[in-house]
């Protein structure tokens, strides 16, 4: 028995590096990986980069893609834009894009229908961790994971990714379970009540 043990000796020592040794490369991997998301400020949304966004190029952006229809409630105003697909994106209900004074894009919500079959094989409705595994690919973990709603299966997760320049949120209507799952865009950089006044000196 203690020469099978010594025998063995060097074998053990010769697996334990090996080992020792792919463990720490598969650290460094998912190292690499978790440093390695897109920032916010290079999101896009339907392929428009959000933090060059303004109004006139979301309008311009969507006709060329086409697919949607402009609420015609919306197309004179200069504050909202909200646009209901017809054969694009037609798992949500309506998309709708927010301005300030000077035109610039403030925030962007699409709303999901309950069921989909563009997200599932199945006819089983949306779940935020459906939307939140899409962007996960893109920009890495959530900044925060927030478990709402109440007891049992009225539960449910909702989703936040944010830096300095954008806050993104995959939640629910109302805050509860019942709700219709959406995604948000919101830009810190540009201020809401921002004006664009052309001074003459």
């Amino acid at each position: 028995m203690r020469q099978l043990t010594r025998f063995n000796r060097p074998l053990i020592a010769f697996l334990s590096i090996i080992l020792s040794t792919q463990a720490f490369a598969e650290s460094g991997e998912n190292a690499q990986t978790a440093n390695s998301t897109k920032p916010l400020k290079e999101v896009k949304f339907l392929g428009l980069k959000l933090i060059d966004a303004n109004l006139n190029t979301v309008r311009t952006h969507l006709w060329d893609i086409g697919g949607f229809k402009q609420a015609s409630t919306t197309i004179r105003q200069r504050n909202i834009d909200k646009f209901f697909p017809k054969s694009s994106i037609r798992d949500s209900y309506y998309v709708t894009f927010h301005y300030n004074h000077a035109g610039d894009v403030v925030s962007v919500k699409r709303l999901y229908r309950p069921y989909s079959i563009e997200n599932s094989n199945k006819r089983t409705d949306i779940q935020t961790k459906d939307v939140a595994l899409k962007l996960i690919k893109d920009l890495g973990q959530p900044s925060e994971s927030i478990r709402k709603g109440w007891g049992g299966t009225l539960s449910y997760q909702s989703y936040i990714w944010q830096d300095e320049t954008m806050q993104i949120t995959v939640d629910r209507e109302g805050g509860e379970r019942l709700g219709n799952v959406y995604i948000e865009y919101r830009l810190k950089t540009h201020d809401r009540y921002a004006v664009d006044k052309d001074v003459k000196t």
